[in-house]
């Protein structure tokens, strides 16, 4: 799926709400997230979104419009 939605893809996905310790793995991740990238850029990362998929995946969409996959391991994508 691509990362940049215009907002009809999120109506067919399965969302769960995230528990506590998917909310804090999400603010660890999305903070090293947004350091990667420049200040102009920082600017429009804020989190809109936020639901765990059907597979068990932390995902977030952001202001920009884009959503990504926050992995167990640290990464996104």
């Amino acid at each position: 799926m691509d990362m940049y939605c215009d907002g009809k893809e999120f109506e067919n996905m399965k969302k769960r709400p995230l528990n506590e310790e998917q909310l804090e793995h999400m603010k660890n991740v999305h903070e090293h997230h947004v350091a990667c990238n420049g200040t102009e850029r920082q600017k429009n990362m804020a989190i809109i979104d936020s639901w765990v998929d059907e597979y068990g995946n932390v995902c977030v969409r952001l202001a920009n419009n884009e959503w990504y996959h926050y992995y167990s391991n640290g990464t996104w994508g």
